[in-house]
């Protein structure tokens, strides 16, 4: 038997470099010129999955046979062998974008045909000895959801889109096609026939048909947090690789507005070799092409030696669409749109349609063309060129199909049998170009480039700034589904593991029949389909809006209940012996929305005769121990807590319902919960007969400018110590005293370290649009002026002072804003809380509202902003630049700082910011706009809804003389302390309320937390622990994101959170079982396609992850018995 596998393995490997060798050969039969496009139709991941079925089928004796014979195919994997350092000076770039700011002028001047660049000319004899190769890349833009929902594109177009793609491709092999949005194609592939998957299939291994990106949608990159781009890759990647085990290495992103630096370092980590790009600013677009520079290795800023570049290719041209992308005059182009042939019922602008191509007029035809293709050629620096050919949506039809294809084989066949002209020409695809681009110069000779692309501007002074603010409340349920997600996937991945440990049948909890499982990745599918960029911008047309809620609302509660489930089973002392109830409800989510565009409500914890002590649990999802403020909505001001052991917690109660419906009776209870990492802690809310509620748990209030009756005040008399008008005064915690003015706004902070008072005025403002035609909208954002400061005069003020935490609520015009200061030994003590309550859905007229916060730091005109909470770059006000410009988005952070303090804002949802003057952040709250800004939504913004938007402010002190980047460094870095109270704001710890009815929780643990020893360093953070089902089989996948952080401010909590040594022990984050040394884990993608499983790795032993990185840890699961 043996000796059979030996003869069948050896077979295997002859037939695998058989194939190879025949495909070198053949490449050698071509003439010179044609070799570099000759296409290999098998991916190099088709042969390594075809050689893996082969040798599987041999047994485990040929485990080190299979290691070695693909160990040999030498393809690159996202997996670094070497660390980028940030250092305090930045890293030579030949390109860095604010460099590029700086020397730019954003004079607009009229460029003729190509109105955005120049008169482009050409020598017809450069291509003599090498001829122009020119790749048409036939593909259809689909939005999952704009104008229509998801399903009803699907409906109307898409479906046609992929029927007749098959059908097409299969006609001619020299046909060619890209497709990118997986969501899409998920949908068909459900319904089609098991004949149309063969052909799909077949087109694929012919590479005909190629996938690009392989994202559920492709994301929007100024509003998206990285947690949700993996997971929106991830869900593609996945569904790619059990359905097609196909895996994509060329990245789309042409309808984005503007791009992000992150992307090219998480495509790099997902397995990509290139990217193309679009949506840049039109003069960004001309500087680099004037120097021929539109293709770079694509940097991060602190890198500086490649590890984390791509290969990127930015289109030159206006658009994507087809008259603007054969070359710089789009007149021409489109005359090769053949869409628009007569009776199509398109038509170009220009007024001079399309011809059809006949022998009569092919070779004027296709010498008009190959003018456009040759200047388009100048702007880049090989004779390698890419073409794309299509638009939002086409393809629908078969008759489009014929007339793009048709006409343009007779154009190639022109060019390519007639040899003067020094052309080839073809249909092509991503790889096909790259591979062709690749030969012709070497990789490193492209220039490097670092920074991002924003704030993106498509033609004069349109700066497309709005849509960073527009729909800030789905925005915000967008980072509320993040963060219940990531909750979920960690207890789900942690009852798993806990479940194979005690030799539980897991099965209920994860695999191809698991509800729960089914559940997240329904939860995984409308958090992914959000980031779509007309989703979290908030462009889309109304009732799509309304359709990604009901998505997303659905998707919360999915999750919470994956959530709950886990917690009962974690909490259980039975686990050998646990019977699922997987439909059944222990505990409720203290988040109750009664519809997609609700505020969140918490659960009214009321006592009986029968019910006198409540259980709440909390998880903490970090992997640091927490000490935070809860807050629960009790019946009664006569309760008190008690921990796990029996001890009372310190409490505070303070009315709440009677503050907006003098009808009703209710109160917040608040205290410091101490949970453990990745811990669930119980807590027990007792009810106390009223003689026995202390009196220092009341919150005392004092009442500014009230103008109550004396039946109001008369419900206060229990509460109030102050009736007055209004006047200065103070809230405070152990580490700072807050002053406010007799507005109830924000004035001053003082620190108590050091007694340092820093000016700090708090003003809202409110901006109107433009004047004339162009006017703001969804995407653009065109003011009138510089914003009108919004004059506050004796506003309702209420303030409450307790020992577990302070607050001010005033009620100003369309705003309910609210400061808080908790006084805890956490994370959510080291600033400042601001919730603001925004309604302007009643605003008649064009109306911007945003929030500014001025000081006396001495900034200049400098300020920094996150990008996709990943990394902190910096910004620079212009003035040449008008106001708008200035403004970028701000997904979780920015701050403005001199040599002596940082001003940090922080916050919990997407918004537009900018510093537009010196000492000052300017936050926007909400936008009404009442008009269209003609950019094809074909409607405004009117759909307001209340939402509260919540900040974390930090005011801190630079130790004397340090420096972490120096002035000239374009990134940013985050202290300490403003890194664990972002992380405490997105991640709040989950409230979980007892339901289980009459089922006693005497079989419930009252603790729990997998983390022993040492938990990871604070610059270590948990990306998701997470449950894999891939190809039938489940294992767990684990990312962690190592962050550099300034050490130039004080870290309040250092004591509790030391930073790392670029280690991590991932064992010490599983239940002992699954942390054993013996428990196989690998390094891999993000995506977990691209596993490195030559190299096995010891869980037992720490990891290294190199700083501003990401790393990705495979385990599949442990054979059984």
């Amino acid at each position: 038997m043996r000796s059979l596998r030996r003869v069948a393995f050896l077979g295997t490997c002859l037939i695998i470099f058989g194939s190879l060798a025949l495909y070198l050969m053949l490449d050698l039969t071509l003439p010179q010129e044609n070799r570099h496009i000759a296409k290999f139709h098998h991916e190099e991941d088709t042969i390594i999955t075809k050689a893996e079925k082969q040798i599987e089928t041999l047994g485990e004796d040929a485990h080190q046979k299979k290691t070695e014979i693909l160990s040999q195919l030498d393809l690159e994997l996202p997996f670094s062998p070497k660390c980028s350092s940030l250092s305090q000076t930045p890293p030579h770039m030949d390109v860095q974008m604010l460099s590029v700011y700086d020397e730019l002028k954003f004079d607009n001047l009229d460029g003729g045909a190509w109105k955005q660049g120049w008169n482009v000319v050409y020598n017809e004899q450069q291509w003599a000895n090498d001829d122009l190769l020119v790749f048409v890349v036939p593909h259809s833009h689909n939005d999952p959801g704009w104008k229509k929902t998801f399903e009803e594109y699907y409906q109307v177009h898409t479906r046609s889109i992929f029927n007749n793609m098959v059908t097409k491709l299969m006609e001619d092999e020299r046909r060619k096609f890209i497709w990118a949005e997986i969501s899409f194609l998920s949908l068909w592939w459900e319904e089609v026939t098991d004949d149309m998957k063969a052909k799909f299939k077949q087109l694929l291994d012919r590479g005909q048909l190629e996938i690009v990106a392989g994202g559920w949608v492709m994301t929007d990159e100024a509003n998206s947090h990285y947690y949700s781009t993996i997971q929106e890759m991830l869900l593609g990647h996945q569904w790619l690789y059990n359905k097609l085990q196909y895996k994509p290495r060329y990245s789309w992103s042409i309808d984005p507005f503007g791009l992000s630096a992150t992307m090219p370092s998480l495509l790099k980590k997902m397995g990509m070799d290139a990217l193309v790009i679009q949506r840049t600013h039109y003069s960004v677009k001309k500087y680099l092409a004037k120097s021929k520079q539109l293709e770079f290795r694509w940097r991060q800023t602190w890198d500086d030696v490649g590890s984390s570049e791509l290969l990127t290719h930015m289109m030159p041209f206006y658009s994507y669409d087809v008259p603007h992308t054969c070359g710089p005059d789009p007149k021409v182009c489109c005359q090769f749109d053949f869409k628009r042939l007569p009776g199509f019922a398109v038509t170009c602008p220009w007024r001079v349609p399309p011809q059809p191509i006949t022998q009569h007029n092919v070779a004027q035809r296709a010498t008009m063309l190959l003018d456009q293709y040759r200047k388009k050629a100048q702007l880049y620096q090989t004779n390698v060129l890419l073409v794309p050919l299509g638009d939002d949506f086409r393809y629908d039809h078969s008759t489009e199909w014929d007339a793009q294809m048709n006409n343009y084989q007779k154009l190639f066949d022109y060019m390519n049998n007639n040899p003067s002209l020094n052309v080839k020409a073809q249909f092509g695809t991503l790889r096909d170009y790259f591979a062709a681009l690749k030969t012709k110069m070497p990789y490193n000779k492209f220039p490097t480039l670092s920074g991002d692309f924003f704030t993106y501007a498509d033609r004069d002074d349109h700066y497309w700034s709005g849509y960073y603010t527009s729909r800030p409340f789905y925005k915000r349920l967008d980072r509320v589904l993040i963060s219940y997600l990531r909750s979920a996937e960690i207890l789900l991945t942690l009852s798993w593991t806990e479940g194979l440990a005690h030799g539980v049948h897991a099965d209920w909890l994860a695999s191809s029949d698991s509800i729960l499982l089914r559940q997240l990745s329904e939860v995984r599918s409308s958090l992914s389909l959000f980031q779509h960029h007309d989703g979290i911008t908030g462009t889309a047309k109304d009732h799509v809006v309304t359709d990604y809620a009901k998505k997303m609302w659905e998707a919360i509660m999915s999750a919470h209940h994956v959530m709950q489930q886990s917690i009962h089973f974690l909490l259980n002392t039975m686990k050998d012996s646990y019977t699922p109830s997987p439909h059944f409800e222990f505990f409720s989510m203290d988040d109750n929305r009664k519809f997609p565009n609700s505020l969140s409500e918490q659960t009214l914890l009321k006592f009986s005769s029968n019910v006198e002590s409540i259980r709440v649990v909390f998880f903490n999802s970090l992997t640091w121990r927490r000490q935070e403020v809860v807050s629960l909505k009790v019946a009664t001001v006569d309760v008190q807590v008690r921990n796990f052991e029996g001890g009372i917690v310190n409490s505070q109660v303070s009315p709440l319902c009677q503050l907006t419906d003098v009808t009703k009776q209710c109160f917040l209870l608040s205290f410091v919960a101490d949970v453990p990492p990745l811990g669930i802690t119980t807590y027990f809310v007792e009810h106390l007969m009223s003689s026995d509620t202390p009196r220092e748990n009341k919150v005392q209030i004092k009442v500014f400018n009230a103008g109550l009756r004396n039946s109001q005040r008369g419900m206060f008399e229990d509460w109030v110590k102050d009736f007055d008008k209004g006047k200065e005064f103070s809230i405070q915690n152990n580490r700072m005293s807050v002053t406010f003015s007799t507005s109830g706004l924000l004035k001053a902070i003082t620190l108590k370290d050091t007694g340092r008072v820093i000016p700090m005025h708090l003003s809202f403002a409110k901006y109107k649009t433009r004047l004339g035609q162009d006017k703001s909208g969804a995407y653009l954002f065109l003011p009138d002026g510089d914003g009108e400061t919004i004059i506050v005069k004796s506003p309702l003020i209420l303030v409450f002072e307790g020992p577990i935490m302070s607050k001010v609520l005033v009620q100003l015009s369309n705003v309910l804003h609210t400061i808080i200061v908790y006084n805890t030994p956490g994370a959510d003590g080291l600033g400042i809380e601001i919730q603001n309550k925004v309604d302007i859905s009643n605003v008649n007229g064009n109306y911007e509202l945003s929030m500014r916060l001025s000081s006396n730091i001495k900034n200049g005109d400098v300020f920094f902003t996150d990008l996709n909470n990943y990394q902190i770059v910096k910004r620079k006000r212009y003035s040449k630049l008008p106001l708008q410009a200035n403004f970028y988005p701000m997904p979780s952070a920015a701050y403005i700082e001199d040599d002596a303090h940082r001003l940090t804002v922080l916050s919990a949802q997407p918004l537009g910011v900018s510093s537009y003057r010196e000492g000052q952040l300017e936050i926007m709250q909400d936008r009404r706009l009442l008009q269209d800004d003609n950019r094809g939504l074909d409607q405004g913004v009117t759909d307001n809804t209340p939402v509260i938007s919540i900040f974390r402010i930090l005011v801190e002190e630079r130790k004397s003389g340090c420096y972490s980047l120096s002035s000239e460094h374009p990134n940013g870095l985050l202290s300490e302390d403003a890194h664990l109270s972002q992380l405490s704001l997105l991640y709040p710890m989950n409230r979980l309320v007892w339901t289980g009815g009459e089922l006693t929780p005497t079989d419930l643990m009252t603790s729990y937390t997998p983390v022993r020893d040492e938990p990871p360093s604070v610059d270590m953070h948990l990306v998701t622990l997470t449950t894999l089902l891939m190809r039938g089989n489940v294992s767990s996948g684990i990312i962690i994101h190592r962050t550099h952080l300034d050490t130039c401010y004080r870290a309040h909590l250092s004591g509790q959170h030391p930073l790392s040594e670029g280690t991590i022990d991932v064992s010490a984050l599983l239940p002992p079982p699954a942390a054993s040394a013996s428990a196989p884990m690998f390094r891999s993608s993000i995506t977990f396609t691209h596993i490195d499983d030559k190299v096995p790795l010891d869980r037992s032993q720490p990891q290294p992850v190199c700083a501003m990185d990401l790393a990705a840890f495979w385990m599949p699961k442990p054979p059984t018995g």
